[in-house]
């Protein structure tokens, strides 16, 4: 059904959609309509289909490697087939589309579950694009899957918070098959107790890693998801960056924590910094979790507590992956919840300034605008300390007790 202007949400869906396509013109007119992320996809369904390198080599740029386990390249198969300009054509189509649902479906979540069926409206959805458009355009323009993976995950909690656990799991297991970084959310169900999603997450991901023997043979499986798994290790070998012009993880917590403070007392970056801040960053997780669950038996309130807690995880997965900036979009939710929070508190309460500020940091790296200002910002690593501070500021919102009750929203 094509959206209405007079139906929500058809307004954001139809300035978005117009948007996109206004911004795919400029790039066919300045002959930028590349998407090379895209390409690494493309071209590695294209090697399966020819019996060519799929890990190893370069697809597209110098830097396009294929990282991803090999039922993903089957899964591109079919786009393989077509023309690159047509199935580039599709893959920008299925990003806008997918976002427009990933943020109608947030903000229906939101407000039926934290808000308490506050009334839909434009604002929070609009003001998420603007806080988010920058790193939009460079999904767009690379023609990555974040969008589309993001928008598999905010399902899989619609079904699951819907009581269908098993669609759940199947979706949620997909994106895990595309980014195993996901299977942070199986802590989040073991604890909450969904194990039939858990059960139907794994089953999907061994399903997913037993199709290509069916269609390739055991032997080139086997071989294939070795190389996967090589390559995976390759790409994250290095997860804190201490200078130099690779900004690759410059963005993580690591880097951060290790440049603020730990550079001064340890040797130097390793493997075991990196697990132990992992393992507080869980620790610090755990901690809501439990937070809520005493709240929940006192007071009710699971399905709202599930969803923030899920949205945290999504926001983190960047923070402590080696990415690039346009994978920041899995804070998307966070970002709209942390709206909504903050717009139900109202306009003078105190998150209300943390929030603009780190709005402000996380989105507002615009290279053509800024100038050097915007290599300083991603010298420092400004983009991942940003989105760690809407972590902790909704994790602060999540343990502080609240007296307030939302009102109406506006539209």
């Amino acid at each position: 059904m094509l959206p209405s202007w007079n139906r929500f949400p058809g307004r954001f869906s139809i300035i978005l959609i117009l948007t996109a396509l206004l911004l795919a013109v400029l790039e066919l007119i300045n002959g930028r309509f590349w998407l090379n992320d895209f390409r690494v996809y493309y071209d590695a369904a294209n090697a399966l289909l020819s019996g060519a390198p799929l890990y190893g080599v370069a697809h597209g740029l110098d830097s396009g490697f294929f990282k991803y386990a090999p039922a993903m390249a089957l899964l591109y198969v079919p786009l393989a087939i077509l023309p690159y300009s047509i199935a580039a054509g599709i893959q920008y189509a299925l990003i806008v589309g997918a976002f427009v649902g990933s943020v109608v479906i947030a903000d229906r979540l939101v407000r039926t579950h934290v808000l308490g069926g506050k009334a839909a409206g434009y604002k929070p959805l609009f003001l998420t694009l603007l806080i988010v458009v920058v790193h939009l355009h460079r999904e767009l323009h690379l023609g990555n899957i974040n969008v589309l993976l993001l928008w598999s995950l905010l399902l899989a909690l619609d079904r699951l918070l819907s009581g269908d656990a098993r669609a759940a799991g199947l979706l949620m297991g997909i994106a895990m098959l595309a980014k195993p970084h996901f299977v942070v959310l199986l802590p989040l169900l073991l604890l909450r107790g969904h194990y039939r999603a858990i059960s139907a997450a794994l089953l999907t991901v061994a399903v997913g890693l037993l199709v290509p023997a069916l269609v390739l043979g055991w032997s080139t499986s086997w071989d294939l998801h070795g190389q996967w798994l090589a390559e995976m290790a390759k790409h994250n070998a290095s997860l804190i960056y201490t200078g130099g012009d690779a900004y690759n993880s410059v963005d993580t917590v690591y880097s951060f924590l290790h440049r603020a403070a730990l550079r001064y007392v340890l040797a130097g970056p390793s493997a075991l910094e990196t697990m132990v801040i992992l393992a507080c960053m869980a620790g610090v997780v755990g901690t809501v979790v439990l937070v809520h669950r005493s709240r929940e038996r006192e007071h009710g309130g699971a399905p709202g507590h599930l969803l923030s807690e899920y949205f945290l995880l999504l926001a983190l997965v960047p923070s402590i992956t080696l990415t690039d900036t346009n994978h920041f979009l899995l804070t998307t939710p966070a970002v709209l919840l942390l709206i909504h929070q903050v717009r139900a508190r109202g306009a003078f309460s105190w998150p209300v300034v943390p929030a603009v500020l780190l709005f402000v940091l996380y989105g507002g790296n615009w290279a053509d605008a800024l100038g050097a200002l915007s290599h300083r910002m991603v010298h420092y690593g400004v983009l991942g300390m940003a989105n760690i501070g809407i972590i902790a500021l909704l994790v602060v919102l999540a343990l502080v007790r609240s007296n307030h009750s939302p009102g109406k929203a506006s539209s």
